[in-house]
């Protein structure tokens, strides 16, 4: 792991899943609506997908080291757990011992509905992988042409088929259209149009959490303990995007507030400081659709303006008054960002933050 968190495992997800024709080829047949980190049947899995043609899902597990016993064991137990599927097993390598394993277990259990897939990767994708886990978060993703440059990426090490190629599923291939009456679904349509917009920031490439009571959608912003958070309309009826700090973070909060003209002239005019909270706050278009449009063009200013020092490390520096300066106060302030394990491209708001926001929403009520 990256000093800002980044896993391997997480950039080769988000790459197939921007990629899904890499998939398509090696598996031969056309994959479509790739998701990541999907919990399924009381399982998270690494990538979800959906085989268009005979509307099948697939089921995809991702390992960046040598195919091995426990992975094989979790492979069997999908196998055994999920029906009318295919599943995709991708690891580093795959060695004779373990491919003569699965075949021995396919020969002994007929999964009628249930394809399976071992695919190895090519060589040096390896090194691609750590060389763009070396970066500086927001430039991975204009980098993930060095992944395709491996050729082929994917490499088909065992094919087991037992669907019939006539069978055909019946999961619904083509996603339906939000309702907006749903707070769920402006949420899930908000989160969309960030991806399309702001693709580099690559926690929006995971689901979010939503329900329908809470009108936020949250997204980690690459440190534990400050998290984004926008809406496009809460309880206040205002659209908004803010970056919110934990009381732990509190000298973060500060820091940046000691360089609020700074990111007012480079942000955003309307940006405000208030209750750990740096935000700007507007009225809703009555169009659900223009404003996730304004409140990702926010969000885009706000991602490229403090990722510099959430997430390059960059340091913040505020000058004080003369006056200040005469009494002993130092002219230059520095916050050092502090290392402390984190959980990379957070899907959850943390329990605090959420029993923050169910005080503000009894208030508001």
């Amino acid at each position: 792991m990256s000093k800002s968190g980044t896993k391997k495992e997480n950039l080769l997800s988000i790459f197939l899943k921007e990629n899904p024709q890499l998939l398509s080829d090696a598996l031969g047949f056309q994959v479509d609506n790739l998701v990541l980190e999907q919990r399924h049947a009381h399982r998270n899995i690494d990538i979800r997908a959906v085989d268009s043609k005979r509307r099948i899902p697939l089921l995809i597990e991702v390992q960046l080291t040598k195919a091995n016993t426990a992975y094989l064991n979790r492979m069997l137990e999908m196998i055994e757990r999920y029906n009318e599927s295919v599943i995709v097993w991708i690891a580093k390598s795959f060695d004779e011992e373990i491919l003569d394993e699965l075949r021995k277990w396919f020969s002994l259990h007929q999964k009628e509905f249930v394809d399976f897939y071992a695919l190895s990767l090519h060589e040096d994708t390896i090194a691609v992988l750590e060389k763009l886990n070396e970066m500086y978060r927001l430039d991975i993703y204009k980098n993930f042409y060095l992944l395709r440059e491996l050729n082929p990426l994917l490499n088909a090490e065992l094919v087991n088929h037992q669907i019939h190629p006539s069978h055909c599923g019946q999961i619904n291939t083509n996603p339906s259209l939000p309702d907006f009456d749903r707070t769920e679904d402006v949420k899930r349509a908000m989160l969309q149009v960030l991806r399309s917009k702001i693709p580099y920031f690559l926690n929006f490439h995971y689901d979010k959490k939503t329900n329908r009571n809470d009108r936020i959608l949250a997204c980690g912003a690459g440190k534990t303990g400050i998290i984004y958070r926008c809406s496009a309309k809460d309880v206040r009826n205002l659209a908004f995007v803010e970056l919110y700090f934990d009381k732990a973070e509190k000298d973060w909060y500060e820091s940046f507030k000691g360089i609020e003209r700074e990111l007012v002239a480079t942000i955003h005019k309307d940006l405000c400081f208030r209750k750990r909270r740096i935000g700007v706050y507007f009225k809703p278009d009555e169009d659900y659709e223009q404003t996730f449009e304004e409140i990702a063009e926010v969000f885009q200013k706000m991602i490229d303006g403090f990722s510099p020092y959430i997430l390059g490390g960059k340091e913040i520096c505020t000058t004080v008054s003369v006056e200040d300066y005469d009494d002993n106060i130092m002219k230059k302030f520095v916050q050092v960002p502090i290392e402390l394990p984190e959980q990379p491209f957070s899907t959850e708001d943390s329990y605090r933050i959420q029993m923050e926001e169910l005080s503000e929403l009894m208030l508001t009520k």
